[in-house]
């Protein structure tokens, strides 16, 4: 195998925890537009550390190989890898969660389109649960001030 092959067949496996997985995701959601400000990376914080599954997580270490992965891979691969690793019940959660930081400003731009697609492809949700998260996140979202 040449090196060329040894470097693509190591970068498809770079994210290797669940919550790498999570934070990846999440992470890629706040950079859609390529641009991640201090409100949405504490935003971001916030989030996961209200889930139980991050207590005692230190996810500054996390953000930092995300940003180096997603550099290195692109956005819809590295998502796609990150997809791969994460548990089965929480891929519903997860989704909810990455729409919320996607549409938060309650536009739907077209990169953000892009990304919930891959999302709910790669994370295997129906399109029935899909369509229902979806309208739920944009009810919820509904008359947002763009920027907060």
């Amino acid at each position: 195998m040449s090196s060329f092959e040894d470097k693509n067949n190591s970068s498809q496996n770079q994210v290797s925890s669940d919550f790498e997985a999570w934070v990846g995701i999440l992470y890629s959601c706040i950079s859609a537009d390529n641009q991640i400000t201090d409100a949405e990376k504490a935003s971001l914080s916030r989030l996961l550390h209200s889930k139980q599954k991050f207590i005692g997580i230190d996810i500054a270490p996390l953000y930092a190989k995300s940003f180096n992965l997603r550099t290195e891979l692109g956005q819809l691969k590295y998502i796609s890898a990150c997809c791969e690793l994460v548990e089965d019940e929480d891929k519903e959660t997860l989704f909810a969660l990455a729409l919320e930081v996607l549409l938060a400003d309650g536009i739907l731009e077209k990169e953000e389109k892009n990304v919930i697609e891959i999302l709910s492809n790669r994370l295997k949700i129906d399109a029935e649960m899909t369509s229902k998260i979806i309208e739920v996140i944009f009810l919820k979202n509904k008359g947002n001030i763009k920027g907060i």
